[in-house]
């Protein structure tokens, strides 16, 4: 498991796990998300050593209060994503759980990162249940990916 924590007390926004027996990568926004930590997550999961190109992801939106807006950033982390998320054989399906305006305004922006690379299935849900649903997950809560460990 990989937790990016700390700056100061403070816990940051964007909590990461790779679940290799679901083949799954967990990102689990909070608060008001940067492109700066977002990065700082995308690259974490990337070097995980169970993480592969083709593992599913799962992007939970649900406590997300806003997202940074700066065009320039936004750029850098698509170009990024491209590099270490983009899988080079095969497909990834990425869902996100975005039930909340805003959590619907960073699944939209995330949509349009990886529109046009090919190869990346994206579903955007409001639901829990559908998005643990579209993944074929055995649970009816994300939190219960946790509880039953990786």
């Amino acid at each position: 498991m990989i937790q990016l924590v700390k700056l100061g007390a403070a816990r940051m926004p964007v909590h990461t796990d790779v679940l290799s027996r679901y083949n799954l990568a967990l990102f689990s926004y909070s608060g008001r998300v940067t492109f700066a930590e977002t990065l700082a997550a995308i690259a974490a999961v990337a070097r995980h050593p169970d993480h592969h190109d083709t593992m599913r992801q799962l992007c939970d939106l649900a406590a997300v209060t806003g997202v940074e807006q700066n065009f320039p950033e936004l750029i850098k982390m698509q170009a990024r994503m491209a590099e270490d998320m983009l899988p080079r054989h095969g497909e990834k399906l990425v869902v996100f759980h975005a039930p909340t305006p805003e959590a619907q305004k960073m699944a939209q922006m995330a949509r349009k990162s990886w529109e046009g690379l090919g190869a990346v299935v994206l579903r955007i849900v409001d639901r829990e249940e559908e998005a643990l649903e579209l993944l074929g997950l055995p649970v009816m809560r994300i939190e219960d990916l946790l509880t039953l460990g990786a």
